[in-house]
């Protein structure tokens, strides 16, 4: 069985090895898809997948993917909504014609509850995918959760809610526990903050992410939008006059435009491979914010953190992966040390995390299984299989 999986990322391997010292914000988000936080369930599905698959792009010809490859494996994203048109998708699938499984497919809506407006070109996608299965009684997608589960069965597809696969970055079992006692033994503070989307409504929480980087020698972890890498690497001049006035709004406690920009190139962190992020990660305490990743993979080096939820999104995605959570506009009002202590763990948040994450290791072989794909042993032991 020869597995071709298609990923968000472009020539990382090559970027990653000669071009992420020197590279602008433009080659960056290339290279990672748009948002760093693809290195991360890109490299879950690898993970998970083992040795036994090679890596293909859209662009490739189909002809040479038939011929090199049996099936494929998707890494997805939140591409469910108005946001994207899979038609792309379901042109270049239809041309590769192999069955495909998808892996970590999110829907994107303001609330979990408020179903998404999709395009004609995700519908038709969606509906390719029951086409494309190996077995077809079994479903070929797995979700980030129940509410992405219940939009594609809105569309009649059937799927398992299982979660992200960075989940499974790592494989060690009790990885709650391990980040508990991580943050009871920690003796010199530091936080790590996963900084949020300037334009989206949750803004008003980075002043105080800010803060706390300061005061607790901590660092602003990046992955979108461009604006903020464009800060990050001294390309602040090169911002529009209106994102200038957003950014200048939003850190406002920061000071002048000058001051803002200096800011940004003193603490910003952002990562090309999930490897270095999570081995970063380990100097810190605790990580808390608004980006998923941002929090998952420190919690894959056993590191506890918090998910500050924005969206359907970021809380599907905790609720299904077990990651503690919080509602932005619950906490916006909290000083910084109130919301450092919100987002410590208790032992209770380590059982749980520890419990959901087997389960989705459990389910995960099982779908494997019935998609023909080889489950590494790693997840199998990890689920009890």
């Amino acid at each position: 069985m020869k597995i071709g999986v298609i990923t968000s990322l472009v020539k990382i391997d090559e970027f990653v090895s000669k071009k992420l010292a020197t590279a602008d914000s433009d080659e960056w988000l290339r290279a990672t898809g748009g948002n760093t936080g693809n290195v991360a369930f890109v490299q879950g599905i690898k993970n998970i997948l083992g040795e036994n698959f090679g890596v293909i792009n859209w662009g490739d010809k189909p002809e040479n993917v038939r011929r090199h490859y049996d099936r494929l494996v998707i890494c997805c994203a939140n591409q469910i909504g108005a946001h994207v048109d899979l038609a792309g998708w379901a042109d270049r699938l239809k041309a590769f014609d192999l069955p495909t499984s998808f892996i970590g497919l999110g829907a994107q809506s303001d609330k979990i509850g408020n179903l998404p407006e999709i395009p004609e070109g995700s519908k038709t996608f969606l509906q390719l995918t029951r086409e494309l299965r190996a077995d077809a009684n079994h479903p070929n997608i797995i979700t980030r959760g129940e509410f992405t589960s219940q939009v594609l069965e809105s569309q009649g597809i059937d799927s398992s809610p299982f979660g992200c696969p960075s989940q499974f970055i790592s494989v060690e079992s009790g990885l709650g526990q391990r980040c508990y006692e991580h943050q009871q033994r920690a003796r010199f503070e530091r936080i790590m903050t996963a900084a949020g989307n300037p334009w989206h409504a949750s803004a008003s929480l980075e002043n105080t992410l800010t803060e706390i980087v300061e005061n607790y020698h901590g660092d602003y972890i990046l992955q979108h939008p461009k604006a903020l890498l464009q800060l990050a690497l001294g390309e602040g001049n090169s911002l529009s006059m209106d994102h200038i006035k957003r950014i200048e709004h939003v850190y406002s406690r920061i000071g002048s435009w000058e001051d803002i920009k200096a800011w940004f190139e003193s603490y910003s962190v952002f990562f090309a491979d999930a490897y270095n992020w999570m081995h970063y990660s380990r100097h810190f305490t605790l990580a808390l914010g608004p980006r998923y990743h941002g929090v998952a993979l420190p919690i894959q080096a056993g590191v506890p953190g918090k998910v500050i939820s924005i969206d359907s999104r970021t809380e599907e995605l905790a609720e299904t992966t077990g990651i503690p959570n919080i509602r932005y506009n619950e906490i916006e009002n909290l000083s910084a040390e109130e919301l450092i202590a919100e987002c410590r763990w208790k032992p209770a948040d380590a059982d749980n995390y520890d419990a959901v994450r087997t389960k989705n290791a459990a389910n995960y072989h099982t779908f494997l299984e019935a998609n023909n794909l080889p489950p590494n042993e790693a997840i199998t032991e990890l689920g009890g299989q």
